[in-house]
């Protein structure tokens, strides 16, 4: 007699898009991310020409910048220049949400295709 097992869903971590570079001209990339599960820490990574700004609404994100580590808790902001080593995750189990920021937008949009649901900001 053959078993059927069935696969358990993970929640997917989501994006919501609240301004998009078409919006902004190019300008900025803003977003709500909604993070479900707990995630490693990733490897640094570098934006050379783009500000990358975050800012917790819900739970606790970890950043990395420039090898230094912090906790960000609801209300915190943290703003990384260009050229800083830097990477940003959830590890708070009850998961987290949080607007983020690329300015300009460039290729930001891009990185999030799979998570995002649609643009809910106002149309220019």
């Amino acid at each position: 007699m053959a078993v059927k097992l069935q696969e358990r869903q993970m929640p997917q971590d989501r994006v919501i898009v609240l301004v998009s570079a078409e919006q902004s001209s190019g300008a900025l990339f803003r977003f709500e991310y909604i993070a479900r599960a707990v995630t490693p820490p990733p490897r640094d990574h570098i934006h050379t020409q783009q500000e990358e700004c975050v800012e917790v609404i819900e739970g606790t994100l970890r950043c990395r910048v420039a090898g230094v580590e912090y906790a960000l808790r609801r209300g915190e902001k943290m703003a990384i220049a260009p050229g800083i080593p830097h990477a940003v995750w959830n590890d708070d189990p009850r998961g987290s949400r949080s607007i983020g920021e690329y300015r300009p937008a460039m290729n930001a949009q891009a990185m999030f295709r799979g998570y995002i649901d649609g643009v809910t900001g106002p149309s220019q």
